[in-house]
């Protein structure tokens, strides 16, 4: 029996995985948590071997915690679960440790395949994110990297790049300041940069605004 933990903060995503996952014959979901800070409490009390990991948590930033995880946990093995496309995102993950990237979608059938392809040492892409990466790797123009952002990710954007303050740009889209840093990290996230400077070069190089 493979033991499987996920940490996710969305209910719904926890129940479906979790009745996919134990379903099987041999593999059970040991646990659940909804905070990077439950789940450095609980593993701890738990042998599991496969962590579904998300990257957008309540308190924090999953592709962080997935190199402290494994650094803790060495012989327990990590899959991203997101609803991320966007290359830099998912090579961020692979980078940190991760040995498996799936999409929120993902099938009970390829869910399985995955735990075991990781369980026995290989890495476990799905085969339209691999295209990605390969296009990637050969320079391919017609498939480059172009981050999917939202309408509300580009107006936070547009007005990072005209050098409006994060309390500025509260006011200006009636939103709250919390909402204002949740976009900009996932900017930060999906441009694959580490501060605002390194988005407004980006932004400005791919003609995001």
């Amino acid at each position: 029996m493979i033991g499987i933990t996920i940490i996710d903060d969305h209910p719904m995503v926890l129940e479906g995985l979790a009745k996919m996952i134990n379903s099987s014959k041999k593999h059970k979901v040991l646990q659940s948590f909804s905070t990077i800070e439950d789940a450095k409490i609980g593993l701890e009390k738990l042998q599991t071997e496969i962590v579904l990991l998300d990257i957008n948590l309540p308190d924090g930033n999953g592709i962080l915690y997935c190199k402290e995880l494994i650094a803790t946990y060495p012989d327990t093995k990590v899959i991203a679960i997101s609803n991320f496309e966007e290359i830099n995102i998912i090579k961020q993950m692979l980078q940190k440790g991760a040995l498996g990237y799936l999409l929120k979608n993902v099938s009970k059938e390829e869910l399985l395949k995955a735990i075991d392809s990781v369980i026995d040492g290989e890495t476990y892409i799905p085969n339209n994110i691999k295209q990605k990466l390969f296009n990637l790797a050969i320079g391919n123009t017609k498939t480059s990297f172009l981050p999917k952002i939202s309408k509300r990710e580009k107006q936070v954007l547009e007005l990072i790049v005209k050098e409006f303050t994060t309390s500025e740009i509260s006011e200006k889209l009636f939103i709250s300041i919390k909402t204002v840093e949740a976009h900009r990290s996932h900017l930060i996230q999906k441009l694959g940069v580490r501060n605002t400077a390194g988005l407004v070069r980006v932004a400005i190089e791919k003609g995001l605004v």
